[in-house]
């Protein structure tokens, strides 16, 4: 379980900003809109008509002490990147603030393994600095969001471009029965689980455990994150009777 947050596969949690719009089926339900609603602000939709909550600077600077924490521990720390937005979405109001902790806090924090995860893998190229394209930092794994076999066929090419070291995939909400054999062997990580929330969609385990075995027979990491329901733990996280949390080989 994370240390400062309960997503189960990071260690912290970190966001330059709220606010995000939706663009595939995985969104319709999305929680980190709820959240936004209930503290009134209004940061869901286009940049058209809606702005980006930027984060205090107290915020922005957490992650220095997180590494400073992890080097003391000897144990590198995980970091989800944007819980609460997308880093990669095409808005203006998010382009300094995130061209600043790619100059000022990755390098500095070479303990903390970073896990950007994003709707828009098209975009990771494009918005990462240019040196990145030839040398991607060593601790930063990319994922993008496959809920259904079409996002599979859209993203997967598009995150297969980034050169880093662990390349990742939430399936989280599934929606139905997917079949990753085309792209596992350039992929390190798969992420699986069900949605949650008052709206949360049905789950089948069977596409779980379809997703499991494509891994185990291509050696990749899978980790089986909940089976969802009205909270986020109420179906568990067994699969068969135990627990499949496995991270990437190569982190």
């Amino acid at each position: 379980m994370g240390t400062n947050t309960d997503i189960s596969w990071t260690d912290h949690t970190h966001n330059l900003f709220w606010g995000c719009f939706k663009v595939s089926e995985e969104c319709k339900y999305c929680y980190a809109e709820g959240f936004a609603k209930r503290v009134g602000k209004h940061i869901w939709g286009p940049a058209v008509n809606t702005d980006r909550w930027i984060l205090s600077e107290n915020n922005f600077k957490k992650p220095f002490k997180w590494n400073k924490d992890a080097l003391a521990e000897g144990r590198r720390h995980r970091v989800f990147c944007s819980s609460m937005s997308d880093l990669y979405e095409d808005h203006p109001a998010v382009v300094e603030i995130r061209n600043r902790f790619f100059r000022e806090v990755i390098p500095a924090t070479p303990w903390l393994d970073w896990q950007f995860l994003t709707k828009r893998p098209e975009n990771i190229l494009k918005m990462s600095p240019a040196a990145w394209s030839q040398d991607w930092p060593s601790n930063v794994w990319i994922g993008t969001s496959v809920g259904t076999q079409a996002r599979a066929i859209e993203r997967i090419p598009e995150l297969l471009n980034v050169p880093a070291r662990v390349r990742f995939l939430s399936c989280e909400p599934l929606l139905e029965e997917i079949d990753l054999t085309p792209w596992l062997s350039d992929l390190q990580w798969i992420i699986c689980g069900g949605e949650s929330g008052p709206k949360h969609r049905p789950f089948n385990p069977e596409w779980a455990r379809i997703l499991r075995d494509q891994c185990l027979e291509a050696n990749v990491a899978y980790f089986f994150k909940q089976h969802g329901g009205f909270h986020h733990d109420s179906g568990g996280n067994l699969l068969d009777g135990r627990t499949w949390q496995a991270f990437p080989l190569a982190a």
